[in-house]
């Protein structure tokens, strides 16, 4: 068993083209190519299909990369765990997040963590929370920061309560409201913002029954305040999001009120490495002061 050959396996899938997997991975582009044709010879089973696009797996390929993920997730534990004897020096630790988190939480969590265990590395993939779960419940990320609950069978933990608020311009007439009625929302024109945890906003919509105006989508939280800030239209963020903005908006409590809930999850507490269980208190701790 070569688990060099499975890395090169998973990043090529991950990526999606061969380049940029062996890039990533350090390798020659024909050196990962003959380490996955070592590969498909052994198994005599043909995993990718490697064209002009890129490459894709072979239905057989699907079948087994949980299995290939399952083994390399436990080799992770196991040396992790020799290092957790030998006091935690190294390891990996993969985080599923989304942007808000990113920004506000992730810098301080791994700022503590790091100065108690500084050669512990961190890969960091933002998705949704419907990819985080998936990341998650297939071992591709050790822990994730997701909605809570969550919406798969997982060890989760609730974190935070995260207020919904409408944002407007400083001189909109709307911005010194004491609280905006979410039924005005459809009179106004809406900037959405799709961001990882964006369902939240999407049930509050439908809870209230509110089809708003929506003249932007975009992705950026940033690109969102800023737009807002122009007047270009008015959204409806967290209150956690918002932090750190210099900018002219206004944030106005919602009636009915509106909130999201946030969580960090794995897939069994028992089952993640040392140094990811670690992590896992170490977040619900600096949550838990940050809330204060």
């Amino acid at each position: 068993m070569n688990l060099s050959q499975y890395e090169a396996l998973i990043k090529a899938v991950e990526t999606g083209t061969m380049t940029q997997a062996a890039e990533e991975l350090g390798y020659t582009q024909s050196g990962l190519t003959r380490a996955l044709n070592s590969l498909e010879e052994q198994w005599n089973v043909r995993l990718l299909n490697r064209g002009r696009s890129g490459v894709q797996l072979t239905p057989e390929g699907e079948l087994l990369l949980p299995y290939i993920r399952t083994v390399l997730h436990d080799q992770r534990r196991l040396s992790e765990y020799i290092d957790e004897i030998n006091g935690l020096r190294e390891g990996l630790i993969r985080i599923g997040t989304f942007n808000s988190v990113s920004a506000q939480w992730l810098p301080g969590i791994i700022k503590k963590f790091h100065k108690d265990y500084p050669r512990i590395r961190f890969e960091l993939l933002h998705g949704t929370d419907e990819q985080i779960n998936s990341w998650i419940a297939d071992g591709r990320v050790d822990v994730g920061f997701v909605a809570y609950p969550s919406k798969l069978d997982l060890d989760d933990t609730f974190l935070y309560r995260d207020p919904i608020v409408s944002i407007f311009a400083e001189d909109d007439p709307h911005a010194s409201m004491d609280t905006f009625p979410i039924s005005m929302l459809p009179e106004l024109p809406y900037i959405a913002l799709n961001e990882g945890v964006e369902d939240e906003i999407t049930a509050i919509l439908n809870q209230n029954r509110i089809q708003p105006d929506a003249r932007f989508v975009e992705s950026d939280d940033h690109a969102v305040i800023a737009m807002v800030e122009q007047g270009l239209g008015i959204s409806l963020m967290s209150m956690m999001m918002l932090q750190g903005f210099d900018r002219r908006i206004a944030a106005v409590p919602l009636d009915p009120p509106g909130h999201r809930d946030l969580g960090i999850a794995c897939r069994d507490r028992r089952l993640l490495s040392a140094a990811a269980s670690r992590f896992y208190d170490y977040a619900c701790d600096w949550v838990a002061e940050y809330r204060l």
